[in-house]
C-alpha cells in the first residue's frame, strides 16, 4: 500500500500534538478542519497520564498516541514478558508493557469510536511507545468494530508482538506502514529472541508490515529518535 506525503505528514505532526497535549496537561490545537471528539489519558504503573486523542474531519477520523516521556513510561517499555492478546481469537503474544497501558484506555476508546461512522477514513498513528499502542489498537479496531478499511501509520515503532500476532496483523490490516529511521534503535527492540532467566523461557518479537526506511543521523540516539527528525524525514522525501 502507499500512503500519500500530505497525509504521512498529517499523522506525524498529530503524533507530535501527543506530546504537546501531554506538556500542556491536556491542552492542544487540532490540525485545520478538524476538531477534537475525545482526549484520553492512560494508567501506568498507578499514574494516570495523557496518552493521546481522537479528531474528526468532515471525511476521516484520527486516533494518535504518545510516545515514551516519564519514567514509569520507561518501565512499561522495559516490561518485555509476553501476554495472551485477548481481543482476537487466535493464541497471539504481545509486549506486556504495552499491553497493560492499552489495556487501560481501551474500553474509552472503543466506546468513543462506536459513536462515529464507520464509514469515514480511519487512520491511527503513534511514535514509539505510542506506534506500539497504535498496532495494539488497530488490531483490536478490526477484530471488534464496524471499521474495517483502516490505516496504521507509526513512526519509530517498536517491535509488538510474536510471530503470531505479527502473522494475524498482517493477514487483516492491509494498509500498514511504518516508518523507521535506519539510525535509530528504538526499531530494533525488544530483540527477536529474549531468554527469561525467572521463568526460564524465550520470547520472540516480529515486526508487523510493511517497512518503509529513510536514513537521517542526528549525532545522539535521542535525537534519531525525535519526533522531529522522523517529521524531517516525511519531509525530505
Amino acid at each position: 500500500m502507499r500512503i500519500k506525503k500530505d497525509e504521512a505528514l498529517l499523522l506525524a505532526n498529530c503524533c507530535l500534538l501527543t506530546y504537546t497535549q501531554y506538556d500542556k496537561k491536556g491542552e492542544f490545537t487540532p490540525p485545520k478542519g478538524f476538531k477534537v471528539v475525545d482526549t484520553f489519558k492512560a494508567d501506568v504503573f498507578g499514574s494516570k497520564e495523557w496518552f493521546g486523542f481522537i479528531i474528526e474531519s468532515l471525511d476521516s477520523i484520527i486516533v494518535a498516541f504518545r510516545g515514551t516521556v516519564s519514567d514509569p513510561d520507561w518501565i512499561a517499555d522495559a516490561d518485555i514478558i509476553e501476554h495472551p492478546f485477548p481481543y482476537s481469537t487466535n493464541k497471539s503474544l504481545v509486549h506486556g508493557g504495552f499491553l497493560s497501558i492499552y489495556e487501560s484506555c481501551r474500553d474509552q476508546l472503543l466506546s468513543k469510536l462506536s459513536s462515529l461512522s464507520a464509514q469515514k477514513q480511519l487512520y491511527v498513528t503513534g511514535h514509539s511507545l505510542g506506534a506500539a499502542l497504535a498496532v495494539l489498537h488497530a488490531m483490536d479496531i478490526y477484530e471488534n468494530t464496524d471499521f474495517k478499511e483502516l490505516t496504521l501509520f507509526t513512526l519509530a515503532g517498536p517491535r509488538v508482538g510474536n510471530g503470531e500476532f505479527a502473522s494475524l496483523y498482517n493477514r487483516k490490516i492491509k494498509n500498514s506502514i511504518r516508518f523507521v529511521n535506519a539510525n535509530d534503535i528504538i526499531p530494533m527492540l525488544p530483540p527477536k529472541r529474549i531468554y527469561n532467566p525467572l521463568t526460564e523461557k524465550y520470547s520472540s518479537y516480529r515486526h508487523v508490515k510493511k517497512q518503509v526506511s529513510f536514513s537521517h543521523q542526528t549525532g545522539t540516539l535521542r535525537g534519531n529518535h525525535s519526533i522531529y527528525t522522523y517529521i524531517k524525514g516525511l519531509e525530505e522525501l
